[in-house]
């Protein structure tokens, strides 16, 4: 009978597991269908913070707050996690900033022989002319895209395929998950898609971001200062003198330091191993 049995296992192998003499199991499992559940979630680490080009987070993900209206740049150890820097901006809305701007040219003197009297009135006075003043508000024309910031929530899931190295995600957490390690390079800078045909990994503009403050900037003027032939009624005497002389007299110099108001917040940044 044990040899019958045997036999007949042999025939439905391919489809299902058989039990021999002794009803204990010798062939492969049956198939079955996956538990949906095995299906859900992803494999990246709680307190995950990423981007995300839809109107809702995905499960397992919620909205992130302290992203709302802000870029996010990468932590140092100077510019701890958490900070951030400006007012968030509403929705496509386009920053405008202005620079307060003074300057002094000297107009040299002219004197004629003669008196000064009545009949000269408006003659400019020669010596140093200043003036101050703003600028009109303009906009920087910086370039930003609104997406929806989510904060994985949820725990990792793990899948046959690993996340890839070298993968960058940013994390709302005090250090770096297992597996992870902080990245090389970014700290302090903001983060710009590779341009065509461009090596990584290369830095650019001015020093990394050390404190949560916006940076400044100004820029060079010139213009020029003209005065006018003026009619002088001149009588016997002796010197009348300190009148501007007729010219035209250039000057150049800088606008007050000013700050584009790009919002930010600061987040620890990791590389996956």
């Amino acid at each position: 009978m044990k040899t019958r049995a045997t036999l007949t296992c042999m025939l439905f192998v391919a489809l299902a597991g058989c039990l021999d003499g002794y009803d204990t199991g010798t062939g492969a499992p049956t198939a079955t269908n996956p538990d949906p559940q095995s299906l859900r979630g992803d494999a990246l680490p709680t307190g995950a913070v990423s981007f995300f080009k839809k109107l809702a987070c995905p499960e397992g993900w919620k909205p992130y707050e302290p992203a709302v209206g802000r870029t996010i740049v990468a932590a140092s150890e100077t510019l701890p996690s958490g900070e951030v820097v400006g007012e968030p901006l509403s929705s496509q809305e386009e920053r405008v900033h202005s620079h307060a701007l003074g300057a002094s040219v000297e107009i040299p003197a002219v004197s004629y022989v003669g008196a000064p009297g009545g009949g000269n009135a408006g003659v400019g006075q020669a010596g140093a002319v200043s003036f101050a003043t703003t600028s009109e508000s303009a906009s920087a024309d910086t370039p930003y895209v609104q997406l929806l910031a989510c904060k994985k929530h949820e725990e990792s899931v793990p899948r046959p395929t690993p996340l890839p190295s070298r993968l960058l995600m940013f994390f709302d957490l005090e250090k770096c998950p297992e597996g992870w390690k902080p990245a090389e390079g970014t700290a302090g800078r903001l983060l710009v898609g590779l341009p065509k045909d461009a090596p990584a990994d290369q830095t650019f503009g001015g020093d990394p971001f050390t404190s949560p403050e916006f940076r400044s900037h100004g820029h060079a003027f010139s213009s020029a200062v003209e005065t006018p032939s003026h009619g002088i009624g001149l009588a016997g005497g002796c010197c009348g003198g300190g009148y501007a002389m007729q010219g035209t007299y250039e000057f150049a110099s800088m606008t007050e330091p000013s700050e584009v108001d790009i919002p930010m917040l600061v987040l620890l940044q990791c590389e996956k191993e």
